[in-house]
């Protein structure tokens, strides 16, 4: 492992992951314009306009989304580890005991986190943030357009698509590098786990640029870093960014199917009883979870 100070390896971190990100997006739209034979109108349209009027523009997205994820934050972190901190994804996992019992804690404390986190969405939503509000605004709207392209589902084949983009690709890229990488290094600089967990955890809502869901997947990357934090090993959290994400894929194919009649992608309040009983029920399942697998890091071993 390197010995130079966390602060300097979280800047290489930070720049070798937004290099990785261009040149992943870079080759995602090159896959793309291969595949469905491109030209220069449509590409300067996919770049300016999420909702460009071409043909094929869900599968492009999906293209370009998730080798963007893949190859730019999970590559990204890959190089970081091989080139400058000479280890590799193994050494994630200071515990290598994977429990059966973790695991379903992991999913269970996203289940049960359903209620509160729609919740805090909705109080999130009704926050103004004053001359910058309709950039903002403006901002989610067309993140959300995006989103809706991403996550349109005529069948089972396509819903198993967008579980791999929206759910298996986002859970392991980004928990290997804010989770596994970054909130790892704030944990050797300031030797405190809650210090560690919830800087991880701005950043990485920080970092989607929605901040009209800023609060709720704050709170979510905390989640995800005491699990790591806990535990010692980065599949719980990937467990729990895959239960999470996977959870909305599935109502929005039942919805988008005809199955449910809630859409997912409204910001609505959960019932109180549902918020109060799941929020009881979440503070349980971590306490269960910290209990069955806790492992203390290194750095809070030597602290």
């Amino acid at each position: 492992m390197t010995k130079t100070h966390p602060a300097f390896n979280i800047v290489i971190i930070a720049c070798i992951a937004f290099g990785s990100l261009v040149v992943a997006q870079a080759i995602g739209l090159g896959v793309a314009t291969a595949v469905y034979e491109l030209n220069i109108a449509e590409i300067e349209k996919i770049l300016k306009y999420p909702n460009a009027q071409i043909p094929h523009i869900r599968e492009i997205y999906w293209i370009i989304q998730g080798l963007s994820l893949l190859l730019g934050l999970g590559g990204g972190s890959f190089l970081y580890q091989k080139l400058v901190a000479k280890t590799d994804f193994k050494e994630l996992n200071k515990n290598k005991n994977i429990q059966t019992l973790g695991l379903g804690l992991a999913t269970i404390v996203f289940l049960c986190g359903l209620p509160i986190i729609s919740e805090i969405a909705y109080w999130n939503n009704q926050i103004h943030f004053g001359n910058f509000d309709s950039k903002i605004r403006a901002l989610e709207s067309t993140a959300m357009e995006l989103t809706k392209i991403l996550t349109e589902m005529n069948g089972g084949v396509d819903m198993l698509i967008v579980l791999v983009v929206i759910a298996v690709i986002p859970a392991f890229a980004e928990e290997y590098l804010f989770r596994g990488l970054l909130q790892t290094e704030f944990l050797k600089w300031f030797k405190n786990g809650h210090i560690a967990v919830w800087l991880a955890a701005i950043i990485f809502s920080a970092i989607h640029f929605q901040f009209l869901g800023f609060l709720p997947r704050m709170i979510l990357g905390a989640f995800l870093g005491y699990l790591y934090l806990w535990s010692g090993n980065i599949w719980y959290s990937i467990t729990g960014h895959f239960v999470n994400n996977g959870i909305q894929v599935l109502a929005l194919y039942l919805y988008q199917t005809k199955q449910i009649e809630q859409d997912v992608t409204e910001t609505t309040r959960a019932p109180l009883m549902a918020v109060v009983i799941g929020t009881i029920l979440l503070g349980i399942s971590l306490f269960l979870f910290k209990k069955k697998t806790e492992f203390k890091p290194q750095a809070l071993q030597e602290a």
